[in-house]
Order: C-alpha cells, then sequence, then structure tokens
C-alpha cells in the first residue's frame, strides 16, 4: 500500500522538515508513502477540485485571526473529505477551532520525530485501527493497538503502557493475562517475551542477551529458552 500524504504551508523549510520525518517514519515498514508538498492553502483546495486525494492532510497554520489553513480544512471537511488531517502551528492559539474540523492533532513546532510518528502510527490504522477496552479506576477506557508499547502484568494487575508515555492499570484481573493478551498477539504486530509480557514489535529498539529494549527505554526480560522465537518475529 502506498500513503498519500499532503504538507500544505507557506514556510518551505517546515514542509521539507515534514516530509523528511514521514520518510524517516516509512523506512521502517513494509509499505510506503508519497509526500507531495504544497504552498498554501489555495493550492491545497486547487489540487482537491482537480481530483487529487490524500490519506493524511498535514497543515501549517498562521499566526493570522484567521489563517487560510483552518479555512481550507473546514471547506475539506465540507466537500466530504474524511481522511485524517492534523495541524502544526507555532502556538496554541486555534487549538480549539481545529479540534471543530475534526483534526485528529494539533502539533506545536518544533514537531519531533517521537510525536509524528505517534500521529502516523493512528493515521495509518483503518479508522484508527483495532482497539480494546480496558476496566479501569476511572472508568471504561479504549486503547488503540497502535498505541500501546508494552502490556505488564503484575499481582493480577495488567499495565497497559503506552507510546505516549501514560501508564494505564486495569482493575484486578478475574481472568488469566492471557485471556487479555490473546487479542493482541492474534494480530500479529504483538509477541510475548515473557510470561508477563507483550510487547508491540515496532517499539522495540534492540534485541540484547537476556532482554528487549524498547524505545522508551524499557527493558523487558527474555528468558533463554524464549530468545530464538523473539528473534525470528523481529526478523520477520
Amino acid at each position: 500500500m502506498i500513503f498519500h500524504i499532503a504538507v500544505c504551508g507557506a514556510d518551505a523549510g517546515l514542509r521539507a522538515g515534514l516530509e523528511r520525518q514521514c520518510m524517516e517514519y516509512y523506512a521502517r515498514r513494509e509499505d510506503a508513502c508519497i509526500v507531495e508538498q504544497l504552498p498554501g492553502a489555495e493550492v491545497l483546495l486547487q489540487r482537491d477540485a482537480a481530483g487529487a486525494r490524500y490519506e493524511l492532510y498535514l497543515i501549517e497554520l498562521g499566526t493570522g485571526a484567521k489563517p487560510e489553513g483552518l479555512a481550507a480544512a473546514a471547506e475539506l471537511r465540507r466537500r466530504g473529505r474524511r481522511a485524517p488531517l492534523a495541524f502544526v502551528a507555532r502556538t496554541p492559539t486555534h487549538a480549539y477551532s481545529a479540534y471543530r474540523v475534526d483534526a485528529m492533532q494539533y502539533l506545536l513546532l518544533p514537531v519531533t520525530q517521537q510525536e509524528l510518528s505517534a500521529l502516523l502510527d493512528r493515521a495509518t490504522e483503518p479508522e484508527y485501527g483495532p482497539a480494546m477496552t480496558v476496566n479501569t479506576a476511572q472508568g471504561l477506557r479504549v486503547l488503540a493497538y497502535a498505541c500501546i508499547e508494552y502490556l505488564e502484568c503484575t499481582h493480577h494487575v495488567v499495565h497497559f503502557h503506552l507510546t505516549s508515555g501514560e501508564d494505564v492499570a486495569s482493575l484486578s484481573l478475574r481472568v488469566p493475562f492471557s485471556a487479555v493478551a490473546d487479542p493482541l498477539l492474534a494480530d500479529g504486530r504483538f509477541l510475548q517475551p515473557h510470561r508477563s509480557y507483550v510487547v508491540n514489535l515496532k517499539c522495540v529498539s534492540l534485541l540484547a542477551p537476556g532482554e528487549l529494549r524498547m524505545e522508551s527505554g524499557v527493558r523487558i526480560p527474555v528468558p533463554r529458552g524464549r530468545e530464538a522465537a523473539v528473534r525470528e518475529a523481529l526478523t520477520k
């Protein structure tokens, strides 16, 4: 699959930087992307009128009272374009207005690779991807698979460690950990290197003797008998 991304904004340096970050993200994937740089909101709407379609819009917002990028996004929605849409801006001034046009994200400059990768994780999932529900002390949480870095089960409680850094703790389990883990393992993007852990393969940075190192820096134990299976899963 080829994922089409429109990067729209007056700042050529910003457009180039966002394209570079998108390409870096896709360099780690089996699929590919095409990034089209558009120098302004007017060109974006002209390309849309000419039939160009994108799976993601990344739109720069200026500092004026009524940014052209915001108006262009509203027009895209009026035309029925439902693809994920995100804004990049230098201030949070227009964040509320951005979400009124169903923006998926409002990113403040400078945008880090981690922030853009998290955005692309969500955007590349069909309808934002599969998700699971978790009973927590605060209520029922819905967690997208793409946002989960790893699971850790301790004392009958499952901790869902998210790519954002948040730790979501379940209520005490009344079922085996395997009942929680099985849907993730069946998805193919997750691996169980240890009886108490399930990891998102995309978030693994290194397989070292006796452990997996995650992108967050966390170290997950790998028993000696599991190392071969973990190595095979990572090299597929």
